[in-house]
């Protein structure tokens, strides 16, 4: 897994998903995680790793952009 990319956050006990972008990738003994910053619902700048089970991506025709030549 490699790129930064737009994503919507998963965290157990909220019953939304939160937009997020990760930052980076890293493997480890329980699978995929992710580096993600992402605002909580209180407003605040959290970056944390999770896991990317916890992550979905954004299509990028929510994002507004058209892909990179």
């Amino acid at each position: 897994m490699a790129g930064v990319r737009h994503v919507w956050v998963r965290l157990a006990f909220v019953p939304v998903e939160l937009p997020g972008l990760v930052l980076h990738w890293r493997s480890t003994d329980h699978g995929w995680e992710g580096l993600v910053a992402y605002v909580d619902r209180e407003g605040r700048t959290v970056t944390d790793w999770l896991a990317a089970t916890a992550l979905r991506p954004v299509p990028l025709e929510q994002k507004g952009g058209a892909p990179a030549p």
